[in-house]
């Protein structure tokens, strides 16, 4: 997504280095032995829209070894809609619209709406895999028994293993590794801002059809562009690329 947020600039910690070497190494090797297809995984994320035209990503971080004393504007009290979305290689559910903070509960009727649309799907693979990222709302109890309902030990998610003695960890400080940051933001961006929205209902609509926009030839590429991020992240030995595009 779009850097629109100022925040503190660091190094990764090492714990999170070696987290998401491991992580690389274990879908690259579930891959190779399993067959495993990366393109049943159901990544997803929300993103703050404005109506002045900011992207807005409540976890960005520019990842520096030092600090170049970098400022970014941030939007004052500008209207908003977060949009939430899940993406894999057939097709992108979503967005499902919040104009609150996103709470526990919120995340949770979120699910809900996600999970009826992906059993109603037609062409729905037997195997499917959830991913989401390690935001306080997404890691609660409530949130965690959801999930093991419905996909078991086919989650990657923040303390999930550590709740339920199953699925994988989503490696933190990992933007580079998620469709939904590296390349959703952009390819929305440009479609849902081009007429210039003047009211929430307005935006709304511009991000379902900006959504509705990207192809799933498309979705394949960006698929395949995630396995090559993995095999970088272990050439890498762990560390951050968000400005490397491939």
């Amino acid at each position: 997504m779009f850097p629109y947020q100022f925040q503190s600039h660091q190094a990764i910690p090492i714990k999170a280095v070696l987290q998401r070497f491991d992580f690389a190494n274990e879908i690259l090797t579930m891959i190779v032995i399993e067959g495993f297809d990366v393109g049943c995984i159901w990544f997803t994320d929300e993103a703050h829209f404005h109506l002045n035209g900011f992207v807005n990503k409540q976890n960005w971080r520019f990842w520096e070894s030092e600090n170049p004393r970098l400022c970014e504007e941030k939007p004052l009290h500008s209207p908003k809609v977060t949009a939430w979305v899940a993406v894999c290689s057939r097709g992108i559910i979503g967005p499902f619209s919040v104009r609150e903070t996103i709470s526990s509960e919120r995340y949770i009727t979120i699910l809900e709406q996600f999970v009826s649309t992906q059993l109603a799907l037609k062409d729905r693979q037997r195997i499917e895999w959830f991913m989401q990222d390690g935001a306080p709302p997404h890691r609660t109890e409530k949130v965690f028994r959801f999930l093991n309902e419905h996909f078991r030990n086919r989650v990657i998610a923040l303390d999930y293993p550590k709740f339920t003695g199953t699925g994988m960890d989503c490696p933190p400080y990992s933007p580079d590794l998620t469709p939904c940051y590296y390349f959703l933001g952009g390819a929305l961006k440009d479609t849902v801002y081009g007429n210039n929205p003047s009211t929430l209902n307005e935006l709304e609509s511009a991000i379902c059809v900006a959504c509705n926009s990207i192809s799933v030839e498309t979705l394949k590429d960006v698929m395949s562009n995630f396995i090559l991020r993995l095999r970088y992240l272990i050439f890498s030995n762990g560390e951050h690329f968000e400005n490397i595009v491939f």
